[in-house]
């Protein structure tokens, strides 16, 4: 049995709501109990609810939410159907395929509409562009990440790039999809740990809303999986 991976995330409870229809405001309550008020019709659609320290925002700003009213042909993968496409990336021996598959994997899992892969193979002591999925160009791919990279200095501590809000890791790595069609809303980077041994980074980026906590959890196990039997 080989160990699981510890992440870089950590633990956190789950989002709690107050919902206002712009006279009442009720809460706190968990998001799936919001989904059955909307699904109902106690919630109505014009109400605005917001988290405990943020601010107000209309009920479809929260994903479950929006959700709701997308067709069946565009939800999200179940976790089934990610378990079935991501095990036999542990068995991919080619190291370009194997990156490419893990930032496929990536943007499924968090909705990205852009993303790229930074890996560091067996005898290599830099981070190397491998993989650039999007609408945008690859002129970095097989380019090694400088040094002085801000975000690399995250990941070698360990500390997840999570915008907005921004900072100056935040910007750079903006920078690096200020190419990308859709523009940048939202970005991250994920470093992959495996073995205690900085192997990865994944950077992500889409026009829309900040990325959820829980995706990108899953795209660093995506990656941890895939990476962990290339350890031993």
């Amino acid at each position: 049995m080989q160990p699981t991976p510890i992440s870089v995330f950590r633990s956190q409870p789950p989002p709690l709501w107050y919902v206002t229809n712009g006279e009442l405001t009720v809460g706190p309550v968990a998001t799936t109990l919001l989904a059955r008020g909307v699904e109902s019709g106690r919630v109505p659609e014009y109400c605005h609810v917001r988290a405990a320290r943020g601010t107000w925002r209309e009920l479809v700003g929260v994903r479950e939410i929006a959700a709701l009213g997308t067709k069946p042909n565009a939800k999200a993968p179940t976790e089934e159907q990610f378990s079935e496409w991501a095990r036999p990336i542990e068995r991919v021996r080619d190291e370009a395929e194997l990156c490419h598959t893990i930032t496929w994997l990536a943007l499924i899992a968090t909705g990205a509409e852009s993303a790229m892969f930074h890996y560091r193979g067996r005898y290599s002591n830099d981070l190397v562009t491998r993989s650039v999925l999007g609408p945008m160009p690859n002129d970095q791919l097989n380019m090694s990440l400088r040094p002085d990279d801000p975000v690399l200095s995250a990941a070698r501590e360990r500390r997840p790039v999570v915008g907005p809000p921004y900072g100056p890791a935040e910007d750079a790595l903006a920078m690096r999809f200020a190419t990308s069609s859709g523009g940048v809303g939202a970005a991250a980077m994920i470093p992959i740990f495996v073995a205690g041994s900085l192997k990865g980074m994944l950077e992500i980026s889409r026009p829309g809303h900040a990325f959820r906590r829980g995706d990108l959890v899953r795209a660093e196990r995506i990656a941890q999986r895939a990476l962990l039997p290339r350890a031993n």
